[in-house]
Parts: C-alpha cells; sequence; structure tokens
C-alpha cells in the first residue's frame, strides 16, 4: 500500500470491535441499572438519578469484583463540563465502560442550563447540538458505552410506539449512533425473577443489534453480550486464499 494510501485509509482490527455501545430503556424495575452494573469494568457512572437509584447496581458490581467510580449530577447543575471530565478520565486512564444514567436527564438539564426553565425554539437546537456532540464523542471513546433511559410513548399513525425517553430529534439520534439498543422487561421463571431485552423492533417497541447475533431476546448481562458482539463481526479471511500465498504477497 502507498504512504498515501495509508494516510487516507483505516485498517480495522482484524478480531473486529473491542468495544460496542447499547442504550437500554424500559419500565421502571426491569433490570436497566442493573443490567448496567454487568459491564466490563472499571464503570465510570454518570449518575443523575440520585443515590438511591444505585444502590442494587453497587451490590451487582461489588459481587462481580468489578470497581465502580460514581460520579453524582445535581438536578439543578449543567452537566457538560462534568461529561467533560468524565471523557477525559477515560481517555487517559483504565476503564472499561463509561455508563449515562439517565440520558433523557442529562438533555433535559442542559435545556435548563441553556435556557432556562422555559428554552425557545434556537435553544432546543442548541441542546439538540450538544447531545450529537455528546453522543458522538462517547460513541468514539476506546471503552464500552452503555445509556440508560426511561420509556415513552407516541402514536404514529393508529399504531402506538414505544421509544426511549430522550426527547425530540434526539432520540433517533442517540438509537442512529449506538451499536444496540434494548427494551427491557422482567419473565417469570418457576418462581425466579429474569431482566430480559428484546433486541429487535416489534409490538411497536423500538430496538436493534448491528451484530444480528443477540437474537430476538436475551438475558441482561452486558459482559456477556460483548463477547457475542464481537465474535459475531470478528473477520473472517481464513477463505481467501491468496493470502496465505508467499508469491502474491511478493508480487504486490
Amino acid at each position: 500500500m502507498s504512504a498515501v494510501a495509508e494516510k487516507l485509509f483505516d485498517n480495522p482490527p482484524a478480531l473486529g470491535p473491542e468495544t460496542f455501545n447499547v442504550l437500554l430503556y424500559g419500565p421502571p424495575g426491569t433490570g436497566k441499572t442493573t443490567a448496567a452494573a454487568t459491564a466490563p469494568g472499571p464503570i465510570v457512572w454518570i449518575n443523575l438519578e440520585g443515590t438511591g437509584a444505585m444502590a442494587y447496581a453497587r451490590r451487582v458490581a461489588a459481587e462481580r469484583g468489578t470497581e465502580l467510580l460514581e460520579m453524582q449530577i445535581r438536578a439543578d447543575e449543567d452537566p457538560r463540563e462534568r461529561l467533560r471530565q468524565a471523557v477525559a478520565y477515560a481517555q487517559g486512564n483504565d476503564v472499561g465502560t463509561i455508563v449515562v444514567d439517565t440520558i433523557g436527564k442529562v438533555r433535559q438539564q442542559i435545556a435548563f442550563a441553556i435556557g432556562g426553565d422555559n428554552p425557545s425554539m434556537p435553544e432546543w437546537g442548541q441542546t439538540a447540538k450538544a447531545m450529537r456532540d455528546l453522543v458522538r464523542t462517547l460513541r468514539d471513546l476506546s471503552v464500552n458505552v452503555v445509556l440508560i433511559a426511561h420509556e415513552s410513548f407516541m402514536e404514529d399513525g393508529e399504531a402506538l410506539v414505544v421509544q426511549p425517553e430522550i426527547g425530540g430529534k434526539t432520540t433517533a439520534d442517540v438509537m442512529a449512533e449506538v451499536d444496540v439498543v434494548g427494551y427491557t422487561g422482567v419473565v417469570e421463571d418457576e418462581g425466579e425473577r429474569i431482566f430480559m431485552a428484546r433486541l429487535i423492533d416489534g409490538n411497536g417497541r423500538r430496538a436493534k443489534d448491528r451484530s444480528g447475533a443477540l437474537g430476538t431476546h436475551r438475558q441482561l448481562d452486558l459482559s456477556e453480550w460483548l463477547d457475542t458482539f464481537r465474535e459475531a463481526l470478528k473477520t473472517d479471511l481464513s477463505d481467501i486464499p491468496f493470502l496465505d500465498n508467499d508469491d502474491s504477497k511478493e508480487q504486490e
């Protein structure tokens, strides 16, 4: 390959992606926060939901031996500076995952910081840009990212659509950027409560999986999801004969 070509093109690693970005949403009590604590650690947890919301997540992380570094953001605080600090920390330290709980409250608090209690349309536009910049910055980090959201409902003709509660065009923007969107729920199996996620669109619920390997529904264990996701997206070069042909290499 020429020097010019080397500057123009990126060569993805043959073993596929090392990390992924996940958006989990659903009703209260369906395992969203608990699932985030199953992601690879150490976990930087950006918490806009209050101290009590993380009680069980802390327990799950401790049981798994996962270090959890919590950054609390007050309800009256502009979250942007704290988010920049979290990104800078992740870039300079050993971090496995960044969790944002919840991404909808990040948008809301940025809007209030920009426009007060009643943001104008231009101020909502500034908020949307800030959110796009944030999500793309998180997407491009070399760490896993877990975004948590509540569920919201909207009518599409005669159909009822269930989607993440983020707000405005930002909802579609965030769903487009992440690798996996899971709608969370609980099933009972012989008296045991099992937290699951739906990973394909259906029954009005938005979902997706870029790997195509996680199935229609899957139990909530994000470290296991990542292993499956990575394996599915490995680049298999074994059936390309010229790659093993020394003569072909010499002729290039």
